[in-house]
Parts: structure tokens; C-alpha cells; sequence
């Protein structure tokens, strides 16, 4: 059974703190610094683990909204497709020479 320290040993082992098997932390002097009993009860007398795992927390939450945001934006872009431009009687128009960077010949609509 996973224990409750376990998602931030990581985190927890990255700032000089250790977590055994059964979940208990211990700072770098080796005393017991926050852990679980057996009844599933999570203690802590360190504010810096407190603080580690709130920071582990929060960045696994705005990574999750970032990847939802980035998802939701590319739903919502409209999807264009290149087509040929037309002047106002229906002909199709030309590129103009005078300016390289853009080719007024083609023009992009949404794609239905």
C-alpha cells in the first residue's frame, strides 16, 4: 500500500530529506520528521515538507490546466485551408510581383 509521503519523495529527497518504505521522512540529522500511522493519519512537525508538498501539488496542477488550456485553445482555432484568391467579378487573381513577402494569389478560408 502506497503511502502518503511516496508522490513527493522526489521533491522531498531533492531537499536532503529521505523516505523510507513506510512512509515515515527523516531530515538529514536521520530524526523523524513527518510520516503516517497505521491508521492512515499523516503528522508533520517540518513546515518545509508541508511547503515541498504543497509546491509539488500546485505544479502538477497548472501543468494539468496548461495541457487542458493548450488542448482547449487548438480545438477552438479555426481550421483554414488554402485556396486560390478572386477578384470581385470572379476572376481568379494574380500575385503581385512589387511585393516579395506575401502572394496575393492565394488566400486561406475555414475549413467546414
Amino acid at each position: 500500500m502506497a503511502k502518503y509521503y511516496h508522490k513527493y519523495k522526489d521533491a522531498l529527497e531533492k531537499r536532503g530529506y529521505t523516505v523510507d518504505e513506510h512512509g515515515i521522512v527523516r531530515d538529514a540529522y536521520g530524526n523523524q520528521a513527518a510520516g503516517e500511522d497505521r491508521f492512515g493519519n499523516v503528522n508533520c512537525s517540518d513546515p518545509n515538507i508541508t511547503a515541498i508538498c504543497i509546491e509539488v501539488e500546485e505544479s502538477g496542477v497548472l501543468a494539468k490546466l496548461a495541457k487542458t488550456t493548450k488542448k482547449a485553445v487548438e480545438k477552438a482555432k479555426p481550421k483554414l485551408k488554402k485556396v486560390r484568391a478572386r477578384n470581385a467579378d470572379g476572376t481568379l487573381r494574380g500575385d503581385n510581383p512589387d511585393t516579395p513577402d506575401v502572394n496575393e494569389a492565394w488566400t486561406y478560408v475555414e475549413d467546414k
